[in-house]
């Protein structure tokens, strides 16, 4: 019985912590009178409702109106930019491997849509090439974040590789590049100088104070977590900030009460729509 009395205490707690959080953000908002324009990055698509790093999952943020997509680049054993999160394809397809270990004609046996529902087992790891094809016929005018995923496995060229395709002809829509990895960061910004260059961090104050000293880094990328930890101190850093991920109403709130450049969300509808209730009251 006590412990049952415990539980209740903590859900009770809880949920009060969660009203709390939402009453405060949606008072603060009419505190600032000026319009927000923090832009929302569907991280990695519309994740919430459609596969990761699918055309169905880029299909749907472009839908439902997101400012900016986020993506991850991995390279195929036969040198292919392919667009998925993992370096392995167990999670997110019906297959097994490594990325690295498989050619792009292998990975095009697998589905990277059933593990997610029977609805989207068409969906294939596309190409970086076919999402680029893909933005482009919906007329996508926002901002493509590509991230560079050499933070466990040093893709040889994948940022020459990269870039190149992203400079190879004029799209409809901007780029900036992000990665875990300063050294890809780097070699991007040689490639690349007038590209925005984002550091991607969890909560690593270190990283935190190395990404504010290296000139070439425009954007910095936090864990959620080190935001809220570091509320008072978010209009001092001199960099603006992309957190991830912001999922619930709450901490979509925040972001836009403290006018963050952006943010990433695996809800981009949501955002988008508290986005647009935020801004009716100016």
């Amino acid at each position: 019985m006590l412990i049952g009395l415990k539980k209740w205490l903590r859900r009770s707690r809880d949920q009060f912590k969660t009203r709390r959080g939402k009453f405060q953000a949606n008072i603060y908002q009419f505190l600032h009178d000026e319009l927000v324009e923090t832009q929302i990055f569907a991280h990695r698509g519309s994740k919430s409702n459609r596969p990761e790093n699918t055309l169905a999952a880029f299909s749907e943020a472009i839908k439902v109106g997101a400012d900016g997509i986020e993506l991850d680049v991995h390279l195929t054993k036969d040198n292919q930019l392919v667009v998925i999160h993992d370096e392995s394809i167990d999670r997110t397809t019906n297959g097994t491997g490594l990325v690295r270990n498989l050619t792009f004609s292998e990975l095009q046996q697998f589905s990277a849509g059933s593990w997610f529902s029977a609805d989207y087992t068409a969906e294939k790891v596309p190409l970086l090439s076919e999402v680029l094809d893909l933005l482009t016929q919906l007329k996508f005018t926002g901002v493509l974040n590509v991230e560079i995923k050499t933070d466990k496995f040093q893709y040889v060229g994948i940022e020459k590789m990269t870039s190149d395709l992203l400079t190879s002809q004029q799209f409809s829509f901007s780029h900036s590049y992000s990665s875990f990895n300063l050294q890809s960061i780097q070699r991007l910004s040689e490639l690349e100088p007038d590209a925005d260059f984002c550091l991607l961090m969890s909560t690593s104050e270190e990283k935190m104070q190395l990404g504010l000293a290296t000139d070439y880094i425009s954007h910095l990328h936090p864990r959620l977590d080190w935001l809220k930890k570091n509320a008072g101190r978010l209009d001092k850093l001199g960099k603006p900030l992309r957190p991830w991920t912001l999922n619930n109403d709450v901490d979509i709130y925040f972001a836009f009460n403290h006018q963050l450049s952006g943010f990433m969300t695996d809800y981009p509808a949501l955002a988008v729509e508290i986005k647009k209730r935020y801004n009716q009251k100016k």
